[in-house]
């Protein structure tokens, strides 16, 4: 009730505050003419043939259908100019000078174009037919282009008041499983965050904090070789209008659940300041099963059948603080800090039983688990971009450093019952498990791009990435007659793991016989350190170490564009990546155990290799678009999960999930977009296919693995614009059995429903029904020639969540000093560079 007050207060504060603030009546229809003048427009002057600027040339901003000057000035010695504090409309821009042609330009000022970078302008005796730039409406749910998806989170409201993970499970071709792991094409991609490498999971960063997610599949040269699985971009949000604005959101849901986010964004001259909280809060009461049958010559000799009861809370906070400072027109220093804590909670309980071959009962038993799970991530970042006035020229250059804490305790109480359910000696059991770790990533990198003309540029840079992990786990055993604790050598582990990557890229795009092309090289040089402390035991691999092995660092790729007509375009692309081992697939710690199943990480595990090869098409529909893909992936030393009996049970009866490398695995695939609107965009519909086979094959010792099949996985988002103001979005998501090494995963299916309402221009309502049917839930099949094994387990249970949102700020205002002007008042020019 402590927390339901509150939240329950501020939601009526807010609607308040909102219909105080909202208008009565109709629009006024003057509103227009009296936005703020916060509207800038800069360039450089030079002469046409020599390309020398042209000092103090005339700049004049004039009304469209009059002669009335709004702005105007002198360029500066080198030919910049910068008109600022410009009303909103369509204005001429008229330069000149003695001896030149005067050039006229159509400009068009609108809230959602309140910069504009004219770049070069040449004045000479010829002069240019008038250009207009425009950017109205609204941004689209998606866009599909021919090397990347683009969705615009925002759209989506059935991630409003969520996480990044309620923001993935929607966006067509990929899938979430219920540890959170994301799946495209039946790879894991890699995340980054505004174009960078994180540390942070999906988990960790707030929905409503994200802009857009890009979806990668088949990265060119220009990126991380790692990214085997393609690349998630997660862009988060950043307001650069002038003035200020910010938003208050506020959320609770059934079971106990809820959310807040507060932002504020202020920009003022040269410098835009930013500031963000996010908390989010849920309760997640789920359950699962786990039935195995063990077999002797295709006999069944025994059954094991447990039942799981979970309730774990889960608590996450964001915080992000940004600050951009325009050193000159076209260089920005950008600094960011941001800081992430959180944790679960869990209490689980598992009710297990052994029945012989009649199916007579064995032994029974139960296992209480509590488990907590903290975490600290800070990132920082320095960047620094210039741009040119030729346009698409740039580089950038930033240093990154992520550092991370996290500790993870378990205690495992264990009752064991013999036929007749007595307690058998001695008594209760009990287990702990103490972790904890840090993770220190340093990134350093260049970009830098030179276009040479209109269908012709060189890109290329330079990263280097240093990374240290260190995890501990002590895992002891209670002694019940000593009461002393007893610790399990085979499962205690203090790990270090030391990576350096170092890496250089160029491409060159052009075009020839109608064809674009992009070519490009990356070359990457791995150190990989992994030591287990105090076992004497380490594990290292270096590529290139010499010249034995350099082809293992050096990965190509080439891109193939052809337009057909304005409305197809066809694109065909190959690239080489390299798969490591991912933290938690090498951390030796045990992630989720039951009496019978144990899942760590394999410190052995060696990278893979893949060879990527896409051919895509996308066409513009009247209202929509259609993208479709086919693809195939060869991968080398494939990393793939692996289940064994564990050495030190002499019964055979308990199973170690691990990973391994496996030997090779094909898969290729088609992928199927379609986006259209009906009835005057009231309607927005996607729907999503992917169907892929895959073949792998495996050794582990003395055993040979290998499974093959077809399989498909379907999306479908629909969004209707209801009259008053009100929008109904619809999400199903369908995922066929997928083929694992040793069996298959079960199907997942589900379908949530959102609504909601914008009340005013500062005030809006969501409704979110997630998993309406209670459906969603995750598992898999294996079978060997000893066991039969069956699981199923939930990332959460069906729920409902409403939250409010207010927005608030003003364009043209500023917090830290008054205004010297009247709104709407036109500007002047800056000569100050």
């Amino acid at each position: 009730m402590l927390i339901k007050s509150p939240l329950f207060l501020g939601l009526i504060l807010i609607v308040s505050l909102s219909f105080a603030q909202a208008p009565s009546g109709r629009p006024d229809p003057s509103a227009l003419r009296n936005m703020p003048a916060i509207g800038r427009v800069y360039g450089k002057i030079l002469e046409a043939g020599s390309k020398q600027p042209v000092e103090f040339a005339t700049v004049t901003l004039l009304a469209m259908q009059k002669d009335s000057v709004i702005s105007g000035g002198l360029a500066k010695a080198n030919g910049d100019f910068n008109l600022t504090k410009l009303p909103m409309g369509r204005f001429r821009l008229k330069i000149s000078f003695i001896g030149y042609k005067p050039l006229v330009k159509t400009i068009v000022i609108t809230p959602n174009l309140l910069e504009q970078d004219l770049g070069n302008i040449s004045l000479e005796i010829d002069g240019k037919n008038l250009s207009e730039a425009v950017v109205q409406g609204e941004k689209a749910t998606v866009i599909m282009t021919v090397d990347r998806r683009i969705y615009t989170v925002d759209k989506d409201i059935s991630a409003r008041g969520g996480t990044g993970i309620d923001a993935i499970k929607n966006i067509p071709g990929l899938t979430v499983d219920a540890d959170g792991g994301v799946t495209l094409r039946n790879s894991s991609p890699t995340i980054f965050v505004d174009g960078r490498p994180t540390t942070l999971t999906l988990e960790q960063i707030p929905a409503d904090e994200i802009e857009r997610v890009e979806v990668i599949t088949n990265p060119s040269a220009k990126f991380d070789a790692s990214t085997t699985g393609g690349i998630l971009n997660i862009v988060l949000k950043k307001n650069t209008k002038p003035g200020y604005n910010g938003l208050i959101t506020l959320g609770y849901g059934i079971p106990n659940r809820y959310n807040g986010m507060a932002n504020i964004n202020i920009k003022e001259g040269r410098s835009n300041f930013g500031l963000s909280y996010n908390i989010n809060r849920s309760l997640n009461p789920t359950k699962g099963f786990t039935n195995r049958t063990t077999l002797l010559n295709d006999i069944e000799t025994g059954y094991y059948n447990q039942d799981n009861t979970t309730e774990s809370v889960r608590l996450m906070q964001n915080a992000r603080l940004s600050f951009d400072y325009n050193v000159t027109n076209r260089t920005m220093l950008t600094l960011a800090q941001g800081f992430n804590q959180g944790g679960f909670e869990t209490d689980e309980t598992q009710d297990f039983e052994q029945r012989s071959a009649e199916k007579k009962m064995v032994a029974s038993g139960n296992r209480d688990i509590v488990q907590e799970t903290k975490w600290k991530n800070y990132s920082s970042q320095v960047l620094l971009r210039k741009t040119y006035p030729k346009k698409g020229k740039e580089f950038t250059t930033d240093l990154n450093y992520n550092r991370s804490d996290r500790r993870n305790n378990a205690d495992f109480y264990t009752y064991n019952y013999d036929s007749t359910n007595t307690l058998i000696s001695p008594g209760e059991q009990l287990q702990y498990n103490r972790g904890d770790g840090s993770s220190d990533n340093f990134t350093f990198q260049f970009d830098f791009v030179n276009p040479v003309s209109d269908t012709t540029k060189w890109e290329f840079g330079v990263r280097s990435n240093y990374r240290i992990e260190k995890t501990k786990l002590d895992v002891a055993n209670r002694d019940n007659i000593s009461n002393s604790f007893i610790v399990d050598t085979a499962l205690t582990n203090n790990y270090r793991i030391d990576e350096l990557i170092n890496a250089a890229y160029v491409t060159y795009s052009s075009m020839l016989l109608g064809i674009g092309y992009q070519a490009g090289l990356r070359v990457e040089q791995t150190r990989f350190i992994g030591e287990l402390i105090g076992k004497n035991q380490q594990f290292e691999y270096i590529y290139p170490d010499g010249t034995e092995n350099i082809m293992k660092a050096l990965f190509p790729s080439l891109y193939l564009t052809k337009r057909v007509g304005e409305k197809n375009e066809i694109q065909l692309n190959f690239s080489r990546k390299i798969g490591r081992p991912g933290f938690m697939q090498v951390m030796p710690f045990v992630m989720f155990a039951d009496k019978l199943n144990y899942r760590i990480g394999n410190p052995n595990l060696a990278p893979e290799f893949n060879n990527n090869l896409e051919l895509n098409y996308n066409r513009i529909l009247p209202g929509g678009n259609l993208f479709v893909a086919t693809y195939l992936k060869i991968t080398q030393d494939p990393i793939t999960n692996f289940t064994q009996t564990l050495s030190s049970d002499t019964s055979g009866s308990i199973l170690v999930n691990t990973f391994i490398n496996g030997n090779t695995m094909l898969n290729y695939g088609g992928e199927s977009n379609y986006k259209f609107s009906l009835f005057k965009r009231k309607l927005d519909v996607t729907l999503n296919a992917n169907v892929f086979y895959t073949d792998i094959s495996a050794n582990s010792g003395a055993t040979a693995l290998k499974n093959s099949g077809m399989t498909w996985n379907g999306k479908a988002i629909i969004s209707y614009k209801l009259p008053k103001q009100f929008t109904l979005q619809t999400n199903a998501n369908y995922e066929a059995p997928r083929i694992i090494p040793q069996g298959k995963t079960v199907e997942v299916y589900s379908i949530d429903i959102s609504l909601n309402k914008e009340i005013s221009k500062v005030l809006s309502f969501n409704l979110v029904l997630n998993d309406v049917f209670n459906t969603r839930r995750f598992g898999n099949t294996f079978e060997t020639a000893f066991i039969e094994q069956a699981i199923s387990r939930r990332r959460e249970t069906r729920f409902l969540r409403l939250s409010v949102t207010w927005r608030f700020g003003e364009m043209d205002a500023s917090l830290f000093r008054k205004r010297s002007q009247r709104r709407g008042e036109g500007g002047g020019m800056d000569m100050e560079f």
